[in-house]
């Protein structure tokens, strides 16, 4: 691909397409937007592929170029006022690897589980996502960010206390109701 041929192109989409896609799925909370970003990565990294050093995995470097990606489409001010809209639930993709091997009450947990990672601020809902949902190391976060190791922790520990106070509430007003 350093010379920039389709061909190489088609194959990195194959080899990398869906985990790049669901990425932006996870961060942005729409198929059809995450499949505009993401086709818009893969555009990106087939123009710039004689900026890619050698350094680090081809993943981490598309990854990086997905997150920057995903970060510039939510800042255009349409796509902040749908960022708030409800998600509609046929948007959420759930890995289908565990999808098979849920029952369908661990499913609906994991839904809205997702849920409430959706409604966090995206600084916090980025690093919780790419922790937990693409298992990424706190050190791969930190390099395909550019930010320091602490800076993620730090994230990564409000982030889950904003989603342990949701969790709490909402289990305190289903008890009070019940």
């Amino acid at each position: 691909m350093k010379q920039g041929d389709q061909t190489a192109l088609a194959e990195l989409m194959d080899l990398y397409g869906t985990g790049i896609y669901r990425t932006a799925v996870l961060l942005m909370k729409d198929i059809h937007l995450a499949e505009d970003a993401s086709q818009e990565a893969f555009i990106k990294a087939y123009q710039r592929i004689h900026q890619f050093t050698g350094q680090g995995s081809l993943y981490g470097w598309l990854l990086t170029i997905t997150l920057n990606q995903c970060r510039t489409w939510m800042r255009k001010s349409a796509w902040r006022r749908l960022f708030y809209r409800a998600v509609p639930e046929e948007t959420m993709i759930p890995r289908p690897t565990e999808v098979d091997h849920q029952g369908p009450e661990q499913s609906f947990l994991r839904q809205e589980l997702l849920g409430q990672v959706y409604q966090l601020p995206y600084k916090y809902r980025e690093v919780i996502i790419l922790h937990y949902y693409q298992d990424l190391s706190v050190y791969e976060i930190s390099e395909y960010l550019g930010e320091r190791e602490g800076t993620v922790k730090s994230k990564l520990f409000r982030g889950r206390a904003l989603l342990k106070n949701v969790l709490e509430k909402e289990e305190w007003q289903d008890e009070g109701s019940g």
